[in-house]
C-alpha cells in the first residue's frame, strides 16, 4: 500500500472517531417564554419551592408518626444467657439434715437460658396524645401555608426580574433606533464638511455623541445578559441555557401605557383582607400551635393509662443446644394495666403552663403588629402605584414631544437652519426622555406587583394577565 494512501486512510479513521465522540453542545434556545411560562417553570425547578414542598411532606409524615403512637405497639425480644458461674443461694441447714442455725450454699439454674418474649401495649388514655395529634395536623397546615408564601415570593421575584429584562430590551431598541439616526446625521455632516458646507467641529461633536451612544448601547447589552441570568436563577434554569421572552412585543411602542396598562386608580383607603396573605395565615397557624402547646402542658397533670400483654417462651439447658427438638420449652404469659399519675414535680408543670400562656400573648402582639404593617404596606404600595401611573403618562407624552423636537432639529440641520450643537442637544434630550420613560415603565410594573403582593392576590393577578 502506498504511503500516501495509508495517510489518507488514517486521517479518515481519526475523523470518524472524532465525530463519534459525544460533543458538549450548547443548550438549545428556549424560545417564547411568557411571564406565566417562567412562573410555571419556577414552580417545578426553583430550589426554594422544592425545599418547601419537602418540609410539607415531612410535616405530613409527622402526623402519621403521632397517630401511630396511639395504635397497638407490638415488639419481640429475645436473649441468650450464658451463666459462666451460677450464683449461690443460702438455705437453712435443717432442710438438708444439718444443725439448726446453719446454712448451706446451693446453686440454682442452668448454664444456658433462652428466652423469647412478645409484648403488646395499647394506650388507653393520655391527654397529650390528642393534643399532639392536633398539633401535628396544624403543623402540616403551617408548612402548606409556608409553601404558598414562598411561592408568592418567588412569583414576585420572577415577575420583577422578567419586567426588568423586558425594560432593558426596550431601552436597547430605543438606543439602537437613536444610533441609526445619529449615524445618518454624522454621515450627512461629514459629507457636508467635505463639500465645505460644515465645520470640522460639527463632525467631531457628532462623532463624540455617536461614541457615547455606542458605549451606552454596549453597557445596556451587558446589563441585558446579567438580567437574563438573574431571571434564569430565579426560575431555577441553568445559566448556560439560552432563552427569549415572548412578551417583548409589549414594549415595542411608546403607546404601551394606553394599550397595555389598565387605567385603574387605587384608593388609599382600600381595605385589606388579611386572610388573603399566606404569611398572615402562617401567624394564625402559629398562634393555634401555641394554644395547643398550652393545652399540652395542662394535660400533663392528667393520668395516663395503658394496657399490656406478655407472652414468653423459655428454655433452660446445660448445653447450648437451642435447636434440639427433643428437649422441652416452657411458656408463660400475663396481661395487665399500667397507670401513671403525676403528683408533685416542684411546680415545673405550672411554670411551663405559664410560659406557654405568655408565648400566646406575645404572638398575639406580633399578629397585631403584622396587621398594622400590612396596612402600611398596602397604603404605600397604592401611593407608589398611582404616582408611577401618573409618571408614565407624562413621560410618554414627554418622549413624543422630545422626538418631535429631534425630528424638527434634523430637518432644520439639513436645511442649514440649525447648528450641529442644536441637533446634539435635541438628541440628548430625546435620549433622556426615553430613559426616564423606560425607568418609569419599570417602576409602574413593580408598583403593581407591590400592590397585588400587599393584597395577597399576586398569583390571581398573574393568572389574569
Amino acid at each position: 500500500m502506498k504511503p500516501e494512501f495509508k495517510f489518507i486512510v488514517l486521517c479518515s479513521l481519526l475523523l470518524l472517531a472524532f465525530m463519534s465522540l459525544p460533543l458538549r453542545a450548547q443548550s438549545p434556545l428556549q424560545s417564547g417564554f411568557s411571564l406565566k411560562d417562567c412562573i410555571k417553570y419556577a414552580s417545578e425547578k426553583n430550589t426554594d419551592l422544592k425545599a418547601a414542598r419537602i418540609d410539607e411532606e415531612i410535616a405530613k409524615k409527622k402526623v402519621n408518626e403521632v397517630a401511630g403512637s396511639g395504635l397497638p405497639q407490638f415488639d419481640i425480644t429475645g436473649n441468650l444467657v450464658n451463666n459462666l458461674k451460677l450464683p449461690a443461694q443460702l438455705l437453712p441447714g435443717e432442710l438438708m439434715g444439718g444443725a439448726p442455725g446453719s446454712f448451706m450454699a446451693v446453686k440454682f439454674g442452668t448454664k444456658y437460658n433462652f428466652t423469647f418474649t412478645g409484648q403488646v401495649t395499647q394506650l388507653l388514655f393520655n391527654g397529650s396524645f390528642w393534643v399532639g395529634l392536633s398539633a401535628a395536623k396544624e403543623s402540616a397546615n403551617y408548612y402548606r401555608q409556608n409553601t404558598e408564601s414562598i411561592s408568592e415570593q418567588n412569583i414576585y421575584e420572577v415577575a420583577s426580574a422578567y419586567y426588568q429584562t423586558l425594560v432593558i430590551q426596550k431601552q436597547i431598541k430605543l438606543l439602537e433606533y437613536n444610533l441609526v439616526s445619529l449615524e445618518k446625521a454624522f454621515q450627512d455632516t461629514k459629507l457636508r464638511f467635505e463639500n465645505g458646507r460644515a465645520v470640522e467641529t460639527d463632525v467631531d461633536r457628532l462623532n463624540v455623541n455617536q461614541n457615547n451612544l455606542q458605549y451606552q448601547l454596549k453597557k445596556a447589552r451587558e446589563g441585558l445578559k446579567q438580567s437574563y441570568n438573574v431571571l434564569k436563577f430565579k426560575i431555577g434554569m441553568p445559566l448556560e441555557t439560552a432563552i427569549s421572552l415572548s412578551d417583548s412585543m409589549y414594549f415595542s411602542q411608546d403607546s404601551l401605557v394606553a394599550g397595555k396598562i389598565e387605567s385603574l386608580k387605587y384608593s388609599a383607603d382600600e381595605e385589606v383582607n388579611f386572610q388573603n396573605r399566606a404569611d398572615y395565615r402562617m401567624l394564625q397557624s402559629g398562634l393555634t400551635l401555641q394554644e395547643l402547646n398550652w393545652k399540652n402542658e395542662v394535660s400533663k397533670k392528667l393520668p395516663t393509662l395503658s394496657a399490656f400483654g406478655n407472652y414468653s417462651y423459655q428454655a433452660q439447658r446445660p448445653q447450648a443446644d437451642l435447636f434440639n427438638s427433643h428437649k422441652e420449652w416452657f411458656n408463660y404469659y400475663s396481661i395487665g394495666l399500667q397507670v401513671s399519675l403525676p403528683i408533685f414535680n416542684g411546680g415545673q408543670t405550672l411554670a411551663r403552663v405559664q410560659q406557654a400562656s405568655l408565648e400566646i400573648d406575645k404572638l398575639k402582639e406580633t399578629i397585631r403588629k403584622t396587621e398594622q404593617g400590612i396596612n402600611l404596606e398596602m397604603s404605600n404600595a397604592i401611593i407608589k402605584y398611582n404616582n408611577a401611573y401618573d409618571n408614565i403618562q407624562s413621560q410618554s407624552l414627554n418622549v413624543a414631544l422630545a422626538r418631535k423636537v429631534y425630528n424638527n432639529s434634523q430637518l432644520e440641520y439639513r436645511e442649514g437652519k440649525a447648528t450641529a450643537l442644536a441637533l446634539i442637544d435635541s438628541e440628548t434630550k430625546l435620549r433622556e426622555a426615553q430613559t426616564n420613560y423606560v425607568n418609569s415603565l419599570l417602576d409602574l410594573y413593580i408598583a403593581r406587583l407591590d400592590v397585588e403582593k400587599a393584597k395577597g392576590s399576586l398569583p390571581a393577578y398573574i393568572n389574569s394577565l
